[in-house]
């Protein structure tokens, strides 16, 4: 409470990360949150959003939360779980991924076909199925 206040004093802004209800070790931050003398902070991109200069953490703070692509960006569900029903190894058939992915013959074939195109799918024979080394 010493610093939020000595701060607060100097003109910097002041940010508290909300803890248990239950715990005395969080009445201060709870309390400053409650009277607005501090910012809720979640995350390290809000602590970087809070710290940097006016206007110029906006960007650091967006690509702090954006990071990586991950491969699934993008996908429909149907999509993700036809993903997750591939094998890495040996290729199975369509009849069995639609088994394993609880989807339709047809959702199937759809969901290998545009996963072949995101580079997600491969075939494995004439008719097998996995997934690709990426």
């Amino acid at each position: 409470m010493n610093t939020a206040h000595h701060a607060a004093a100097l003109g910097r802004e002041v940010g508290a990360v909300p803890g248990s209800v239950y715990s005395a070790n969080s009445a201060g931050c709870h309390r400053l949150l409650r009277d607005g003398s501090a910012v809720c902070v979640t995350d390290a991109a809000e602590v970087i959003e809070l710290g940097g200069p006016i206007g110029a953490a906006a960007d650091s703070a967006e690509a702090a939360r954006e990071g990586p692509a991950a491969v699934h960006d993008g996908l429909t569900i149907e999509d993700l779980l036809l993903l997750d029903a591939l094998p890495l190894r040996s290729g199975s058939p369509v009849e069995k991924l639609a088994v394993v992915a609880g989807l339709s013959v047809p959702a199937v074939r759809a969901g290998l076909a545009r996963l072949e195109l995101e580079d997600l799918a491969v075939r494995d024979g004439a008719q097998l199925w996995k997934r690709s080394r990426q």
